[in-house]
């Protein structure tokens, strides 16, 4: 029987269980996150990549064969653990979480630091070496680097890996860790198809991951509430009906998710370059904001606390509808019904009173088409 020191935190028991597992040391079991989604996020990170970064998307096999190498490292080294998680809603006031790793080490201590996770902090030091063994040269390195990163940001996307219940045992879901991330995806696992899509511009590269793990710490409710529904299904037995109930209620949440982690890594891989040096200002894409149709552009604040501001613009003239829906497509309300057009900016103020805390879509319709957006929001 496995056993770990007592005074071991409860989170990293399990972080060490699930290196062991990794690692072969449970017979039977499989970790599919790491071995599944990690690949996929990493191999499909490099079709987002710009022209000039043509030789390192040729690394694509290296970067997908080596994206769980971070999980083989925990089992060895004690410091690993902690990059693959942020239990970030254990802290007071979360969404202001001060991006100093020192300074948080100042108020709480290193031993609580560490039982809730750097990972963050690891995803930038990754990316600080990244760039500094690219402009160096150092090829072997910076793709190992590259590889890691892509493991941290996968991390990210998997909500349980941003909250204290990772585990449901706080809600009454034990166990939904191992059903989410890797019994269910081993068996819809080919469900998850990634897009091109378009790079984002990074300037804050720690408020930019950390944006990220505010957006996937809202989504554990649906999560945990999707366990639930999906037990009440088969009658509280782990069978096919249970994982087909799982799938049903996450599919578009977790297909997006990872949709959205290359999209993410991809952009990181970008600022590695260019603040090395290797690619010049006029390679990061910035989206315009009067496109040849029309454009749904990013809410702000966002995540956001009771009312949000949604812009959009429209080419030419003509209906429009602006509308706010729950993950699974359900309409909540229309935010906005009129004419617009000419190009010019409209920016509609949300409010989403006797909302709970989670994540939404927002959709345009116009004649020219149709865009949607996520938007969170905490409470």
């Amino acid at each position: 029987m496995m056993s770990f020191p007592i005074a071991m935190p409860p989170r990293l028991r399990f972080v060490a269980l699930c290196a062991l597992i990794l690692a072969g040391g449970v017979p039977g079991v499989a970790f599919g996150w790491g071995s599944t989604v990690h690949q996929i996020i990493n191999r499909n990170a490099v079709i987002h990549l710009p022209a000039e970064m043509a030789t390192f998307a040729a690394q694509q096999s290296y970067l997908a064969s080596h994206a769980s190498d971070a999980d083989s490292r925990k089992s060895a080294d004690t410091a690993e653990a902690p990059k693959h998680y942020l239990d970030i809603d254990w802290y007071p006031n979360f969404t202001q979480l001060t991006p100093s790793l020192p300074s948080l080490i100042t108020t709480y201590g290193w031993t609580i630091v560490k039982e809730n996770g750097i990972l963050p902090w690891a995803t930038l030091w990754a990316v600080d070496s990244l760039t500094a063994q690219a402009k160096r040269g150092d090829w072997t390195k910076a793709y190992q680097s590259a590889a890691d990163i892509g493991h941290y940001v996968g991390d990210v996307f998997q909500p349980l890996h941003c909250t204290q219940n990772y585990d449901g045992a706080m809600t009454g879901n034990s166990g939904i860790h191992a059903r989410y991330e890797s019994s269910m995806i081993s068996t819809y696992k080919s469900a998850l198809v990634v897009s091109k899509g378009q790079l984002q511009q990074v300037t804050d590269p720690y408020q930019y991951i950390f944006g990220y793990i505010l957006r996937s710490q809202v989504l554990v409710d649906s999560i945990l509430h999707a366990d639930t529904r999906a037990k009440l299904a088969s009658g509280g037995s782990y069978s096919s009906t249970y994982y087909a109930s799982l799938w049903a209620s996450t599919d578009t949440m977790t297909i997006q998710l990872v949709q959205d982690a290359t999209v993410v890594l991809a952009s990181l891989w970008q600022y590695a370059w260019h603040q090395a040096g290797l690619l010049g200002p006029t390679s990061v894409e910035t989206p315009s904001l009067l496109p040849e149709a029309m454009t749904l552009m990013a809410n702000y604040p966002n995540p956001f606390n009771g009312t949000t501001t949604i812009p959009f613009a429209v080419r030419q003239t003509g209906h429009v509808t602006l509308t706010v829906h729950t993950l699974l497509g359900q309409e909540i309300g229309v935010v906005y019904d009129g004419v617009a057009g000419g190009g010019e900016i409209v920016r509609v103020r949300f409010n989403a009173e006797g909302l709970a805390s989670g994540m939404y879509l927002a959709r345009i319709r116009t004649d020219a088409g149709t865009a949607v957006r996520k938007i969170a929001l905490i409470r």
